[in-house]
C-alpha cells in the first residue's frame, strides 16, 4: 500500500479559512512530507478538543486508523477504546475534509497515535499552529548529536551514536514484536513504515504507520509506543524533537 496524507483541511473553528495555509495540494506534497500534515491534523484534533472545553489527562492518548475510499473522501474506521470519547469531534473534523483528487492515494490506511495536551492559550495555540512549516521537528541527519536510549556510551561521536541507537532500537523490536494473530490466521504480511517523533524532552509522543494492512500498522504502533524515555536529539547547543522511521517487516515463514 502506499502512504496516503491529508491535505487542506476544512473545520468548524472559527478560522477555517485559514487553514489553506497550512496544506499543499495532495498532488504536489512530497512523501517525506506527510507526517508534518499529519501532524498538522495532529495538532488541529487537540485544539478542536481543548476548544470545546473538555480536560486531558497527563497522559491521555488518541489512537485510531484513518482510511481514504476510492472516490477520496476520509473517514475513520477505527479509535482505540479510550479514545472513543473523542470520536465525534474527530469524525467532524475528518467528515469536512473535502475528497481528495489524487487517486494514487486511494484505498489507503494510516495508523495513528499522539498524546493530548492542555493548551493555557488558545489564540498563541492557533497562531503558533499558522506558522508550523517552520517549526517541524528535525530529520535525524540534521542533528549535532544523535538521540540516544539512556544505555549509550557515545554521545559525542555522531558515527557511534548512531550505529548504537539502531542496534538498541533493533532489540526494542525484536524483545516487544508479536505478529498479530488476525493476520497470521488471513496470511496478512507486509512491510509498514513508522514514523515517529522523538520530542525535545526525549518522550515518543506521536506515532503514525503506514504502507501496510491496518493490523500490521497497529502492531508497529504498539512496539514504539513501548519505546522508554531517552536522551534528545540536539542542535546547536539546544535539545530539538526530530523525527524518525522505522521500518518493520512482517512475514510468515
Amino acid at each position: 500500500m502506499k502512504k496516503f496524507i491529508f491535505f487542506i483541511l476544512f473545520t468548524c473553528l472559527a478560522n477555517a479559512q485559514d487553514y489553506s495555509k497550512l496544506f499543499n495540494s495532495l498532488d504536489s506534497v512530497q512523501k517525506s512530507q506527510a507526517v508534518d500534515h499529519l501532524r498538522k491534523i495532529k495538532k488541529l484534533i487537540n485544539y478542536e478538543i481543548i476548544k470545546s472545553g473538555i480536560k486531558v489527562g497527563e497522559k491521555e492518548f488518541i489512537k485510531g486508523v484513518f482510511f481514504i475510499d476510492k472516490q477520496g473522501k476520509f473517514s475513520v474506521i477505527i479509535i482505540d477504546d479510550k479514545s472513543k470519547k473523542y470520536n465525534d469531534i474527530i469524525s467532524n473534523i475528518i467528515n469536512n475534509i473535502p475528497p481528495s483528487n489524487c487517486s494514487k492515494y486511494f484505498n489507503e490506511y494510516t495508523s495513528f497515535r499522539f498524546k493530548l495536551n492542555e493548551i493555557s492559550d488558545l489564540e498563541k495555540y492557533y497562531n503558533e499552529l499558522m506558522q508550523e512549516e517552520n517549526n517541524n521537528p528535525q530529520a535525524i541527519s540534521e542533528l549535532n548529536t544523535y538521540p540516544a536510549f539512556k544505555k549509550s556510551k557515545f554521545l559525542d561521536n555522531k558515527e557511534k551514536a548512531l550505529k548504537s541507537f539502531s542496534v538498541s532500537m533493533a532489540e526494542h523490536i525484536k524483545a516487544n514484536f508479536n505478529y498479530p494473530e488476525k493476520a497470521m490466521n488471513e496470511n496478512i504480511q507486509g512491510k509498514t513504515n513508522v514514523t515517529f517523533i522523538i520530542s525535545s524532552e526525549g518522550e515518543v509522543n506521536e506515532i503514525y504507520a503506514c504502507n501496510a494492512h491496518p493490523l500490521l500498522q497497529l502492531e508497529g504502533v504498539r512496539i514504539i509506543e513501548l519505546l522508554p524515555k531517552m536522551i534528545p536529539g540536539s542542535k546547536n547547543g539546544e535539545n530539538v524533537a526530530i523525527r524518525y522511521a522505522q521500518p518493520l517487516t512482517f512475514k510468515m515463514r
